[in-house]
């Protein structure tokens, strides 16, 4: 494949850019997007995911890779998979991009499955009468993209190669259940000896959004099973399920998926897409899920494209987009654009679906500053909490408290600040980043579950973004931020007069 190598003086700039994360995945240079490909193998993690190295914007999709260990520190790797037009082999099949999808260890080998792009028109996306590469009807192509499913492999889990009977599953224009455009983001995952692969399409008439089952006996021969779910007729489960995959507890299966287009509903649902999961039982006989409603991972503004893996423990973790479409990205001017969120681990208990940081990430603390019954009748600021860069801890008595502030990446001239208060008779959390300079503005809010007279925060900061787990991940808000130099401050501030009761508080410094 060729251009697998970047410029190491550009790539070194832009990873000294002042919002460049230090634990998040973020792209060597230029454009990322949906994570891909969430897998272990010979004892490392490896994260893939949308990648356009080119320029700082969405184009012909890549796969850049990163690896790690301890899910925590997480290296740069060349490009895994490269687009028909730009490698030696020319595929004809993705000349247009190497969309999302997952990965598989099948016989010593680590194998990916992805959605090759085809755009059907003259000459291609890539042709001289497009030289942007844009596809100008859309990833859903207009009835002008076909989306097929491909193989790449790699015996070192670095250099891969694509497999020479791609595409693997190939739908013909006329197929009366799944259309071949919006036919994306396979997951593979085994069951009593047989393979089995969920893909997100939507029906022929595209009226309603679908997942689509295949099964096979050997890996490689992939046949249709069934619609394993559809959504209501009346686009109130959106337009498009993309990111597709199931995780079992028991004999309970959760079904994660990244709708599209979910029209909002009283707190919920605002970003103009969704990230989450639907809970039920698999019948695998009939091929068909059996399913609960949709609920969202996170309620902040950041969050899409949810890919999961499995590790060797049987844990599931999550990784998703740690941004949103037509959100500014004020990081283009470095030279690079968007990051994923951290690893992020699924607890099933009491009939819902907790996200929280898994204890891996622990050792990226130091020593760090700790506090115990903090009684705050004022605005505060504790000494050694501060920065931009680390976790923030800390449990507040509600029973003894009244509502309050806390403010992150704060200064006089900026701030985002998340506030708890009553609305409704409900306890409601507000984040809030109206007052930044750069970036996006708005306001979320979720209304917390009964939890009691302790609320828990775990919050990760990392130079441009912010993941606020709340009461052990019932909740999770992201966002991204562009703090000034300066605006390092972390305040604490009761309100209404009411004291702000803090049983313990501990903060490290990454």
């Amino acid at each position: 494949m060729l251009d697998k190598k970047l410029d190491p003086e550009q790539a070194k700039k832009c990873q000294e850019s002042k919002w460049y994360p230090k634990y998040h995945v973020a792209p060597p240079v230029g454009w990322l997007n949906d994570p891909n490909g969430f897998s272990y193998y010979k004892g490392q993690y490896h994260i893939f995911y949308q990648y356009h190295p080119y320029s700082v914007n969405w184009g012909p999709m890549h796969w850049g890779h990163s690896t790690s260990t301890d899910l925590c520190h997480w290296e740069h790797q060349p490009i895994a998979i490269t687009p028909g037009a730009f490698s030696e082999g020319h595929e004809w099949y993705d000349w247009d991009g190497c969309f999302s999808g997952c990965g598989y260890e099948f016989e010593g080998k680590l194998w990916l499955m992805y959605t090759s792009q085809r755009f059907n028109g003259e000459g291609g996306v890539n042709s001289s009468a497009n030289p942007s590469g844009y596809n100008p009807s859309g990833s859903c192509g207009g009835g002008l993209v076909t989306e097929r499913q491909c193989f790449a492999y790699s015996e070192d889990g670095i250099n891969f190669t694509k497999y020479e009977k791609n595409p693997v599953i190939d739908i013909p224009n006329d197929h009366p259940i799944i259309a071949n455009i919006d036919f994306r983001d396979p997951k593979i995952w085994d069951h009593n000896g047989k393979y089995y692969c969920v893909i997100g399409n939507r029906i022929r008439d595209r009226s309603r959004t679908q997942i689509v089952l295949f099964e096979s006996d050997n890996f490689f021969d992939w046949t249709f099973k069934s619609v394993v779910a559809i959504s209501k007729p009346d686009y109130s489960e959106g337009t498009m399920w993309e990111c597709p995959g199931f995780a079992h507890f028991g004999d309970k299966y959760v079904m994660i998926t990244s709708p599209q287009h979910v029209p909002y509903k009283g707190y919920m649902f605002h970003n103009i897409h969704q990230a989450g999961y639907m809970i039920g039982t698999l019948d695998y006989d009939q091929g068909v899920f059996y399913r609960g409603d949709f609920f969202t991972f996170d309620h902040g503004f950041d969050f899409y494209a949810t890919t999961m893996m499995k590790n060797p423990e049987g844990r599931y973790f999550i990784i998703a987009w740690l941004a949103a479409w037509q959100s500014p990205f004020p990081e283009q001017a470095d030279g690079w654009a968007t990051m994923l969120t951290i690893p992020r681990e699924l607890v099933y208990k009491d009939d819902k679906v907790y996200t929280i940081p898994p204890k891996e990430l622990e050792c990226m603390r130091g020593e760090g500053v700790h506090y115990t019954d903090l009684r705050l009748t004022e605005e505060t600021k504790l000494d050694g909490v501060k920065g931009t860069c680390g976790e923030l801890l800390f449990e507040v008595d509600v029973k003894e408290s009244g509502n309050f502030d806390f403010e992150l990446f704060s200064s006089d001239k900026e701030k985002t600040w998340v506030r708890f208060y009553p609305e409704n008779g409900e306890p409601v959390l507000e984040l809030n980043r109206d007052r930044t300079i750069e970036g996006g503005k708005g306001i979320r809010k979720v209304i917390l579950q009964p939890f009691g007279d302790i609320l828990k925060f775990r919050i990760f900061l990392d130079k441009s973004a912010i993941e606020i787990f709340i009461n052990d991940g019932a909740e999770v808000m992201t966002t991204r931020v562009y703090p000034q130099e300066g605006s390092d401050n972390i305040v604490f501030t009761p309100l209404e007069g009411k004291p702000l009761v803090i049983k313990s508080l501990d903060f490290y410094e990454f």
